[in-house]
């Protein structure tokens, strides 16, 4: 079995990056130079295509290429993700930044799980100051959504006036 081979199908696979020992472990192969260079030969043979082959802060992804995202993104409506975390999701895109209090006050303490999970998936970050944090959105919001999120507050205000 081919370790190109393998390394694709794991970052398809994956629902979040990988690391380059990750992929190290997956194929069992110790040298961490050869690893990147098999990805990078697959990022060659991507080049030309809709989806690519990405090393992204947090690791290696196979992921629709940013052009494309605006045009496809409405097929996968979110599925992945609970009423309650697109809710919060929603609030911090209007009121960004907005204190974790805040969004708290709106909608419980149940969104405290919400804000967890939205971090973990990097959609989110969290900057602690004085006694709450203040929720910003990432880079990674606006790549899952296949929108910048100026738009998709204008979006959320367009809502609101209705």
């Amino acid at each position: 079995m081919s370790h190109q081979k393998i390394l694709e199908a794991a970052l398809f696979m994956s629902s979040k990056p990988l690391m380059l020992d990750e992929l190290g472990k997956i194929l069992g192969v110790h040298s961490l130079g050869y690893v990147k260079e098999m990805l990078e030969k697959l990022q060659k043979e991507y080049a030309d295509k809709g989806i690519e082959i990405a090393n992204i802060p947090q690791g290696w992804v196979m992921q629709v290429k940013p052009e494309f995202l605006g045009k496809v993104a409405h097929l996968t409506p979110y599925a992945d993700m609970s009423e309650g975390c697109k809710r919060t999701l929603a609030i911090i895109a209007y009121k960004e930044p907005v204190s974790q209090a805040e969004i708290i006050k709106i909608q419980g303490n149940k969104a405290y799980s919400y804000l967890k999970i939205l971090q973990k998936r990097n959609l989110i970050k969290a900057e602690k100051k004085g006694r709450t944090k203040i929720i910003k959105l990432t880079q990674e919001f606006e790549r899952y959504f296949g929108e910048e999120k100026e738009r998709i507050k204008e979006k959320l205000e367009s809502f609101q006036k209705d």
